[in-house]
């Protein structure tokens, strides 16, 4: 070690002109590499200029729209509003006005005028009232109503998959743009490396191996760049399919968040999640439903009045001049149908029973994504911060491993495992923080709310 550490001290000693020239060299060189990375860079860039850029929020409103699951989700909710209404009409009278005009090659006689006529004129108007139904009127009313708390929870559910997936997609592009940024300062400490280990060569402090580790690595860093770039398009791409346009779409520039904010307690997220999930309050209302459905299947076993009521004219001329009225309350009670009664109460009650099943499940599942959520949020909050104190560990690291190399007191390889290790630190920490966005989004949508509303 001794004898090793006297030989530099009389290289640096023997070679001052030459390592003044070699810091020169280097920072030309340096600006060269930074300018090709740059010109590298540059195509990307010009073409970014025709994309369209949107912000998270432009981006989830644009795929709110497009979305083909919430526009059915909203149309449920209108076919359930007409079913209700329906439903309450029930509760109103029904009124019914006819008129016929008749006319034949046979004559008849008109016992009024004695005359033989062909032509004859009636009108009708006919009130009716259902006094009584078992019971089935309210309970389908109830159904009605719960089918509409079903289809706006279901629409709920709809938008915050379609948000999760918008945001996921947003800050995969984000990332990846981060990423290519990242592999671009891979490729100009590359062409700067090679810089040194050309001009180390020159003055004869540096083998020819060093130059052909140094290409090696350029190589490699210019893949990365490649991949980093198709990885741009293809997440633009998606976020374009996700935003409801054929064309690739760039994320507006916007940081991947480094912390999450203050959360509930676990069991106080579980709570929420029960009382505020999409999917828990779907199933509870299809739960209510199919008990309405059931209570109103029972009503066949009970006999129904209704109350109706009519007036008519009549005549041979017009205006019919001959009236007439009529008043009927008819009970009705089926006594035998085929076990057609016996049918509907069998299936009522087996749909009630899965319903009940599956709201029980959706509360059970609505906890564990929370109680998993939170977690993976506080993993992903974690890991973001230690890939974050990593990349400035591997920049010192690399800073140091540069200064010794031009001293020449370390190997090329040792330089090259510093520049790996800082570039895979850098993607890394970018990783962590896109997934910390993503699990955040997630927690939201188990929630059903927003995490700035939750307390």
């Amino acid at each position: 070690m001794r004898a090793r550490r006297s030989s530099e001290s009389s290289e640096k000693e023997v070679h001052p002109v030459f390592l003044i020239r070699d810091r020169v060299i280097r920072t030309s060189l340096y600006a060269a590499a930074a300018l090709a990375a740059a010109a590298l860079l540059s195509v990307p860039a010009r073409a970014q200029d025709s994309l369209q850029v949107l912000t998270l929020e432009q981006a989830v409103q644009m795929s709110l729209s497009a979305d083909p699951r919430v526009v059915a989700a909203e149309s449920g909710i209108s076919s359930a509003q007409a079913s209700l209404l329906q439903a309450r009409g029930a509760f109103l009278p029904t009124l019914n006005v006819s008129s016929t005009y008749g006319n034949s090659s046979n004559e008849r006689l008109d016992p009024n005028s004695g005359n033989r006529v062909s032509e004859n004129y009636t009108a009708n108007t006919q009130l009716g009232y259902e006094i009584f139904s078992g019971g089935r009127r309210p309970a389908e009313r109830r159904a009605a109503r719960a089918q509409v708390d079903a289809a706006t929870a279901g629409l709920r559910s709809e938008r915050y998959t379609a948000v999760l997936a918008t945001t996921e997609a947003f800050y995969a592009a984000a990332a990846a743009e981060e990423v290519l940024a990242a592999s671009a300062q891979r490729l100009v400490r590359a062409n700067q490396q090679l810089s040194f280990a050309r001009t180390r060569l020159e003055v004869g402090t540096a083998t020819r191996s060093d130059v052909l580790r140094a290409e090696l690595e350029v190589g490699n860093a210019r893949v990365a760049v490649i991949d980093a770039e198709t990885a741009v398009r293809t997440s633009r791409l998606q976020l374009g399919q996700r935003v409801g346009v054929g064309t690739a779409v760039r994320p507006a520039p916007t940081p991947l968040p480094t912390t999450a904010p203050a959360l509930p307690a676990p069991e106080r997220l579980a709570v929420l999640a029960v009382e505020r999930s999409p999917e828990v309050l779907a199933a509870e209302a299809d739960l209510r439903a199919s008990q309405a459905a059931t209570r109103a299947s029972y009503s066949t076993y009970v006999p129904s009045l209704r109350a109706t009521a009519g007036y008519d004219w009549f005549s041979f001329e017009f205006p019919p001049s001959e009236r007439s009225w009529s008043l009927r309350l008819t009970a009705s009670l089926p006594v035998f149908n085929g076990f057609q009664r016996e049918a509907t109460v069998s299936r009522a009650r087996a749909a009630e029973r899965t319903a009940d099943a599956a709201a029980r499940a959706a509360a059970v599942t609505a906890r564990t994504e929370a109680s998993t959520a939170a977690e993976e949020v506080g993993a992903a909050e974690e890991r973001a911060a230690i890939t974050g104190r990593a990349v400035e560990l591997a920049r010192e690291d690399l800073e140091v491993q540069q200064e010794r190399y031009q001293l020449g007191a370390t190997t090329i390889l040792e330089l090259q495992a510093s520049q790996v290790t800082l570039a895979d630190a850098e993607v890394a920490a970018v990783r962590a923080r896109q997934a910390l966005a993503t699990a955040l989004a997630r927690l939201e949508a188990v929630l059903g709310v927003p995490l700035a509303e939750v307390q």
